[in-house]
Order: C-alpha cells, then structure tokens, then sequence
C-alpha cells in the first residue's frame, strides 16, 4: 500500500507542480498583461540564455533539496497545508541544501517559475508568481513549520533559529 501511495502522491505532485502550478502562472500573468497593457519582452537569445540559467539554478536546488529528503530524511518531500500526500521524511534533515535554507525545493522552483516568465517575456507572470508564493508561504508558515516542530520538536526549534525561512543568504 505504501509504494502505492507514493506513486500517486508523486503523480499529484507532478501534476499540481509541473502542470497546474505553471499553467496558472501563465494565465494569469497573461491575463494582467493584458488588463494592464503591459508591453511583452523579446530578448531573443539573451532571453533563452537566461531562463536556461534561471532555470538550472533553481532544478539544481529542487533536485538537491529531493535527493537529502530521500536518502537522509528517508521519505518524501510531499505534503500540502497539512495533508500527508506521500509518506514524510522519517528525520530531519538540517544538511546538503538545508542547511543553507529550510525550504530549498521552494526557493529553487521561484527560480523554475521565474525561468518561464523570462521565455515568455511577461511582466504579469513576475506579479502571478509573487501572488502563488504568498499561498506557498502561507501553507510552509502555518501548516507545515508547525508540523514540524510537532514532529521533530527541540532539534526543530533550533534549526529553525539558526537557519533562514526561503533566502539563502547565510546562517541568522
């Protein structure tokens, strides 16, 4: 039943995250493109160069983050506003990417996204990925932040202190 589980929760992951997630964002920047007149962008090549940079800066952090979730956490990054979708990761893990911020897959995929709002030149998919990230921000500060500090409790608490939210900009 488990390995069943975790193969829907990846395809829901997949789903929500390569699918739903992105064509959102592309709607509704297109949407305030166009409710705003905002001009759209052809940077041509210089705009292909850096979505590709955009986004293998954020799959690096995104694949990295997956990888110190599966083999050191021994589970799976997918829960959603306090719902277990796949099973969890069984210990905390504070090192690889996390011990730089405690949310690297999010900071990488705001790099994935960033990298489709460069090849499609729209300054409303920059305003639609600030408004998806607050609900991203809203469910990690909430619901799984408080989760984890259930779960995991002093070592939690301290990690928590010691190393920033989203930004990787060093220890606090």
């Amino acid at each position: 039943m488990r390995i069943i589980r975790t193969i829907l929760g990846y395809l829901l992951s997949f789903t929500v995250f390569a699918l739903a997630i992105p064509a959102a964002i592309i709607a509704l920047g297109g949407g305030v493109d166009a409710l705003f007149r905002l001009p759209r962008w052809h940077g041509g090549p210089v705009s292909v160069i850096i979505a590709i940079a955009l986004g293998a800066w954020g799959l690096t952090w995104m694949i990295w983050s997956w990888w110190h979730l599966l083999s050191r956490g021994r589970g799976h990054p997918t829960e959603a506003f306090g719902v277990e979708v796949t099973p969890v990761t069984q210990q905390l893990v504070t090192g690889g990417p996390y011990a730089y911020t405690r949310n690297p897959m999010v900071f990488g995929y705001v790099f994935v996204m960033l990298a489709i709002a460069a090849l499609n030149g729209s300054a409303g998919m920059l305003v639609a990925i600030v408004l998806l990230s607050v609900i991203g921000w809203v469910n990690i500060v909430f619901f799984e932040e408080p989760r984890l500090g259930r779960r995991f409790g002093e070592a939690y608490l301290d990690y928590n202190r010691r190393v920033r939210r989203f930004l990787p900009l060093g220890r606090r």
